[in-house]
């Protein structure tokens, strides 16, 4: 179930402005087709909750809680249960603090074991989403490395 050497990486979303259909159109795509793809190993999804910033358009508010939604959508249609992270739990978990920055979420990581291509932190996001996941619903199948806290936030048997 958790294996402790996933398949990670990250998906690049177009730069559309204000534009919200080829955006949602790329996002479909590329989950339909992870989800197409891992049919019969997938048996959850969670993703990020959205963070909005103070100020954002309102382009950019339907763009981040689209994806959330579309998501959710999509999950079912598919029969795979999906649920939420909120990114500051994430990164107490997998960092040892709420406000972990990225070089932190970075070096957490690394420290984990696992080389990262993407220097944007999207795949060290994506790790610490699927190990706090994991903590939270089969810590039993959790690295022994974050059942005994080397990281300090990781700390859940």
């Amino acid at each position: 179930m958790a294996d402790p050497h996933p398949r990670y990486g990250a998906f690049q979303l177009p730069s559309t402005g204000e534009e919200i259909g080829p955006y949602a159109a790329a996002f479909h795509n590329w989950l339909r087709a992870l989800l197409a793809k891992h049919r019969d190993t997938l048996s959850h999804v969670v993703f990020e909750s959205p963070i909005l910033p103070t100020k954002t358009s309102m382009a950019t508010v339907r763009k981040l809680t689209g994806l959330a939604w579309h998501c959710e959508w999509l999950c079912f249609l598919h029969e795979v249960d999906c649920a939420e992270a909120h990114l500051q739990q994430v990164k107490k978990f997998f960092a040892g603090h709420g406000r972990a920055e990225k070089a932190d979420m970075i070096a957490a990581a690394r420290q984990y074991g696992f080389p990262l291509e993407n220097h944007q932190n999207d795949e060290a996001d994506a790790l610490g989403v699927r190990f706090y996941a994991i903590s939270q619903k089969w810590p039993q199948h959790l690295p022994e490395s974050m059942r005994i806290g080397l990281i300090g936030g990781a700390a859940v048997a």
